[in-house]
């Protein structure tokens, strides 16, 4: 019998569960504290985009957009590592196989794709600027800062980071979650198109100018910009208070970036700084009426590229679970949780090992030998290694299989490295087969209509 389905927040993950959830034949309220963006833009002219790879392509070729969001990505072959003493950018390949690439998408507009999927089911309403107070898990009614109250029979929290629903559940005594705040903060900037509005610089890499203890990445746009980031300790950022000191420091540091942008130093005060953490828990549900999915179960910091794809993965794994269990909530939701709860301490770790790695290692000798010799094995022994980047961005393996395998091959690698008389060959052939998880090698194998 279908149930009526409450979720909190129109983010992708939000609309992408809608989707999935009307497709089980339930009718599902979304409500969203923004206005559409669709019709208003919330982002106050700033252009935000994001990093789309395997595990989040999986669930859009389920649902039937990839075709409209392919037709908005950019795709980017690997890291352009602008090193502070070098002249020209070096580009470090992400993997050796033709679909080893990441994609450059704009947040806003793969919202858009998906909120447009989720009402043309026919079983999905949408209720934006309706902020969520609080939720009243006892008597199953969602309260809102206007006052307003709504009941529910199920709820799922896709609202961020600082989800309501997840408090409740905390409230409850069913949950138990930690933030781990990072002592980094970050700062989003625009590179604008060159003067006959193409690219500047090269639109298909992740742009990277290592600082060591800081660092600057830039994603190409269809529009010709890039959006840039900056991550710096937050004691940088609090050094930053006047046009000089910010001037200074990009000229010393970023002298070729800031060359491009001639309104970066008005940039820097009028975008505001965020900070940075990440979010571990346990106790995702509360019986079968309450369950939190995405940031608001597992929010991590951005440095692995695998935010959006890592609850994009996780609303596709709650589906499944939901399927296999539509009887008994309750035991889909802790089914749930016991498959991804693993994964998600995995990416968050990994997340944070890779922003060292960025800002610093990408330009290191040591990281660029063993990153050389890991590809050279990959090619040698496909089916025993693979990088962990590649494990981690190209396919479906489980983050925690993938962090333990990284950790295993890591070792041989240095090891190798250190001994030029290991037969790092025969270390390779006695590591387990790697599982067959390349989904987008046969995508129409991914169909669940």
């Amino acid at each position: 019998m279908s149930a009526h389905f409450s979720v909190v927040g129109a983010g992708p993950a939000g609309s992408l569960l809608a989707i999935y959830l009307a497709r089980q034949g339930h009718e599902v309220v979304v409500y969203e504290g923004r206005p559409d963006l669709r019709r208003v833009d919330i982002d106050a002219g700033r252009s935000i985009n994001l990093a789309l790879a395997t595990r989040g392509i999986v669930p859009l070729i389920d649902v039937g957009v990839i075709d409209q969001v392919d037709a908005i990505t950019i795709p980017m072959r690997g890291r352009m590592v602008h090193a502070a003493d070098e002249p020209l950018p070096d580009l470090q390949p992400y993997g050796s196989k033709p679909h080893e690439v990441i994609h450059s998408v704009s947040r806003t507009d793969l919202n858009a794709i998906l909120l447009d999927a989720a009402e043309a089911t026919g079983r999905v309403r949408f209720e934006f600027e309706t902020r969520l107070g609080s939720v009243e898990l006892e008597e199953s009614l969602l309260v809102f800062e206007d006052g307003r109250r709504e009941a529910f029979d199920v709820v799922f929290g896709t609202d961020g980071a600082g989800s309501k629903v997840r408090a409740a559940i905390e409230a409850s005594g069913r949950g138990s979650f930690d933030v781990e705040p990072l002592d980094h903060s970050y700062k989003e900037l625009t590179l604008p198109p060159a003067a006959d509005g193409g690219f500047l610089i090269d639109p298909n890499a992740l742009h990277i100018w290592p600082r060591g203890q800081f660092m600057l990445i830039a994603l190409a746009n269809p529009e010709g910009d890039f959006t840039v980031t900056l991550f710096a300790p937050t004691t940088t950022f609090e050094a930053l208070r006047d046009p000089a000191a910010v001037d200074a420091f990009f000229a010393e540091h970023f002298l070729s970036f800031a060359t491009m942008v001639p309104d970066l130093t008005a940039q820097f005060f009028t975008n505001p700084t965020g900070a940075l953490a990440s979010l571990r828990g346990t106790g995702w549900s509360h019986e079968g009426r309450a369950v939190v999915v995405g940031d608001a179960a597992h929010a991590i910091v951005p440095f692995h590229g695998q935010g959006m794809n890592a609850a994009m993965e996780s609303v596709r794994a709650l589906d499944r679970h939901l399927r296999a269990s539509a009887d008994d909530l309750a035991a889909a939701f802790a089914a749930y949780e016991v498959e991804r709860k693993p994964d998600a301490d995995a990416i968050a770790a990994m997340a944070l090992d890779n922003y060292v790695e960025m800002r610093a290692g990408v330009v290191d000798p040591d990281y660029v030998a063993q990153r050389t010799l890991a590809l050279e094995l990959e090619q040698r022994h496909p089916t025993r290694l693979s990088p962990r980047y590649n494990m981690v961005m190209f396919s479906t393996m489980p983050y925690a299989e993938a962090q333990a395998r990284a950790q295993r091959q890591a070792e041989l690698i240095k090891t190798a490295l250190a001994d030029e008389t290991t037969d790092i060959d025969a270390l390779v052939q006695a590591l387990p087969p790697l599982p067959d998880l390349d989904p987008l090698a046969d995508p129409d194998a991914l169909s669940i209509s």
